[in-house]
């Protein structure tokens, strides 16, 4: 069975997004890895004779302690969405988030990471200097964040978004097995910056390789992407949009600019980040 990792400090914030990992583990069969990480104390005085594993064994019953007392709600949830066949188990960690998300990804055999992030009205740049945007960077399985925003509803239309790459061929036919098991529509975005190679006729030939898959294109010629993108959002009314990431220049080529340059409104749609498969 498919495993999904869901990372939570039982704020609403992680709460919001545990209904997405719920739904997503029903439409995938999976299971629920649930993540907690704690600190360990800074130790100030180095002459200070201590028990160092009896400092670190202490706290770890007490984090276990709240993790389990935090349990029966994350249980009522899914109950009340007619979820609570879903298994849950549970995991936790001392140390940095990202390290304990990658290694439990490696130790658990994870095929997607679903996690909440904080969700601003410039949502984009608080993604970039947030946990669910080192995830997405740093982890090597598909992570779905979900900004506090986005209340869960049934997911009807996908966006992609596509520079007509091989790579990005592949990414497609991933996002197709997903809409296919969501029972969703896809919607394929590409943003023609105006110092674009890519001539219309590789453009005509790539969608005719995706003749076989009930997919629509839309070539959209705009120098913002990010902001064509956020548009595409709400006009195509779409409640979930993936991307292909990089290892490199991804975020620092999509998403960042000056501050003047700002988003004006809130977006509340959960991203889909899928790596480039090696």
């Amino acid at each position: 069975m498919k495993k999904i990792l869901f990372p939570t400090d039982f704020s609403a914030i992680a709460n919001n997004a545990f209904l997405y990992a719920l739904k997503m583990a029903d439409t995938l069969e999976a299971e629920i890895v649930l993540l907690h990480t704690f600190d360990l104390p800074i130790i100030e005085n180095a002459e200070m004779p201590m028990n160092f594993k009896e400092i670190y064994d202490t706290l770890e019953v007490q984090q276990m302690e709240s993790f389990k007392d935090h349990i029966p709600n994350l249980k009522i949830i899914a109950s009340y969405n007619n979820l609570d066949h879903i298994k849950l188990s549970h995991i936790l960690k001392s140390g940095n988030l990202i390290y304990a998300m990658n290694e439990t990804v490696v130790e658990q055999n994870i095929s997607l990471v679903v996690m909440g992030t904080s969700g601003t009205s410039n949502w984009f740049e608080t993604l970039m200097g947030s946990n669910a945007g080192e995830a997405i960077s740093m982890l090597p399985v598909p992570v779905l964040s979900i900004p506090i925003e986005a209340h869960y509803q049934k997911i009807k239309t996908i966006a992609f978004t596509t520079l007509y790459r091989e790579k990005d061929m592949t990414a497609l036919k991933r996002v197709m097995d997903i809409a296919d098991k969501l029972n969703a529509t896809v919607k394929c975005l590409y943003v023609k910056k105006s110092g674009s190679e890519i001539t219309d006729d590789q453009i005509s030939l790539w969608e005719a390789r995706c003749s076989q898959w009930p997919v629509q294109f839309f070539v959209i010629p705009h120098d913002n992407v990010r902001e064509t993108i956020q548009d595409f959002l709400h006009s195509q009314h779409i409640d979930l949009l993936t991307m292909l990431t990089e290892k490199r220049g991804f975020f620092e080529d999509l998403f960042s600019t000056s501050l003047a340059q700002k988003l004006s409104y809130k977006v509340d749609v959960p991203i889909m980040a899928l790596h480039e498969e090696e």
